[in-house]
């Protein structure tokens, strides 16, 4: 089983660190709050197919330095790999709670897509020091209603949507967070295999195969190699989608990555 590796050097760990202070709230990054958040910060690197696994006795916020990595739960019948439950890309700050024998949650676990670099917080106290300031309180809050909204969305779309529509919400979600693209033409590469896309979106690997066929063949995706995507329209793929005008909430998180 893969494991997470050895901190990296301290030079490393100045340099996330300097990082994770620029994605703060404007103004903020030089305030003592910043310095006190980053006196908590511990390093880590994520191997592709390594994995963070949850801590025994403490819940923990996770801001991914470099990367992308995917939020996965324990394996059940149909996913031996686990249930994969989002996606997450740098910039993002990801919620990894601790340990629990009695509850479902109890063991989520990262697994990177890619050769990935986190700075690790302990949740409570990083908490109890944004608290000093309202600025960073509201930035994690924000972030925190987007994650609510994409998972809602996701079950509504388990629920209701057609594969078709769930597969071009899939793209325009990812057209957003990877190139910051909401319409228009654009290209990106996808971090994440076509199984666990089709794990994300209660969706086979087959039917990921045969919906993204339909859509080259309607000339609004084109592939490149094992991951390069290029959306010709996202405005028709997010009305594929059934999309409406985009969530507050989403609109927000653009303001900070914190």
């Amino acid at each position: 089983m893969a494991t997470i590796s050895p901190p990296p050097p301290d030079l490393e760990l100045t340099h996330y660190l300097a990082a994770f202070r620029a994605a703060l709230p404007a103004g903020t990054g030089d305030a003592v709050t910043a310095d006190r958040l980053c006196a908590l910060g511990e390093a880590a690197h994520l191997a592709r197919g390594a994995q963070l696994w949850p801590d025994a006795n403490n819940d923990r916020l996770v801001w991914i330095a470099d990367g992308a990595v995917k939020l996965v739960a324990p394996a059940v019948a149909g996913t031996p790999g686990g249930q994969v439950l989002a996606f997450h890309f740098a910039g993002d700050l990801v919620s990894v709670l601790r340990q629990s024998a009695q509850e479902s949650w109890g063991d989520l676990r990262l697994a990177a897509l890619t050769d990935s670099d986190l700075v690790i917080f302990p949740a409570d106290q990083f908490l109890d020091v944004a608290q000093g300031d309202p600025a960073v309180l509201r930035s994690v809050l924000t972030r925190s209603l987007q994650a609510l909204h994409r998972s809602r969305t996701r079950m509504m779309q388990m629920g209701h949507k057609s594969a078709g529509a769930r597969i071009a919400d899939f793209l325009v979600s990812m057209a957003e967070r990877l190139a910051d693209c909401t319409a228009g033409a654009c290209a990106f590469s996808l971090p994440m295999s076509r199984r666990d896309i089709g794990d994300s979106l209660g969706l086979t690997i087959e039917t990921v195969s045969r919906q993204l066929t339909e859509l080259r063949e309607a000339g609004l995706v084109a592939t490149e190699g094992r991951s390069k995507v290029c959306l010709s329209d996202v405005t028709a793929l997010a009305r594929l989608a059934g999309r409406q005008s985009r969530h507050p909430t989403e609109v927000l998180a653009k303001t900070h990555q914190i």
